[in-house]
């Protein structure tokens, strides 16, 4: 319903006509619309995804998970690309994944976030000063860290005040009517921006969306190489996998 830009761009005004919307970090104590977005996939997709916001004067969180295997924080389009968000008056919070440390102790998950706050703060050239957890209703860990405002505390967490697209699903609300509740309490609401594209495509065309474009920044970069671009006989990378799935 709102994964197309076009929609999404009607559901911000919606948004905005019902209440102010704030990053997470910036929440004080009225109500508000905490406006969150976790950077599960690509951070091409949250870049635009945070022109689009900005182009209604809109600000909001993105989480950005530095242990990702699609993308990665450190590579200089994408640390660009977080730069310009911050200086759009974007929040870049963190994305903690508590699962790849194989540890529940909550002293030394603090430190791995610190170390991670650390690391992504040096990329965006702010403080990180709130923090999402990836995949918890998978996982079942709900730690809440010290020192940072955390998204899955109690004040913005539950099932009355929170929503989310996650798998492309809504479980039954409807988001132009939850957006209504913030005349009574702050809501918070969580959107992937994996999900959004200009046609509203669905998870088997997104991917393939991301895999050619991934093809063709390795086709790109390896350019120069000579013997590389000898054996590709002018060939693109992306025509010459597809034609190897085939005779497989």
């Amino acid at each position: 319903m709102i994964f197309k830009y076009a929609e999404y761009r009607k559901f911000l005004v919606h948004m905005k006509n019902h209440g102010e919307i704030l990053p997470l970090g910036e929440y004080a104590s009225s109500n508000a619309i905490i406006l969150r977005h976790d950077v599960d996939f690509d951070i091409e997709a949250a870049y635009r995804l945070a022109l689009i916001e900005a182009e209604y004067g809109i600000r909001s969180t993105f989480f950005i998970l530095t242990t990702c295997r699609t993308y990665n924080p450190f590579s200089v389009s994408n640390r660009t690309k977080l730069e310009e968000m911050v200086k759009l008056g974007f929040e870049i919070g963190l994305h903690f994944d508590p699962t790849i440390y194989n540890t529940s102790n909550i002293d030394r998950l603090t430190d791995f976030v610190n170390k991670e706050a650390e690391m992504l703060s040096c990329v965006s050239g702010r403080s990180v000063c709130s923090i999402s957890l990836h995949n918890p209703s998978i996982h079942g860990q709900y730690p809440l860290f010290k020192g940072y405002r955390n998204a899955y505390d109690s004040l913005f967490f539950s099932d009355e005040f929170y929503f989310s697209d996650s798998r492309m699903e809504f479980r039954g609300k409807n988001p132009y009517e939850f957006v209504e509740r913030v005349k009574k309490h702050t809501i918070q609401v969580l959107l992937h921006p994996l999900h959004f594209t200009e046609d509203g495509i669905e998870y088997p065309d997104i991917f393939c969306k991301y895999l050619k474009d991934h093809v063709d920044a390795i086709d790109d970069v390896f350019k120069v190489n000579s013997t590389y671009t000898r054996l590709m006989k002018k060939k693109d990378l992306f025509s010459y996998f597809i034609n190897k799935w085939r005779e497989k």
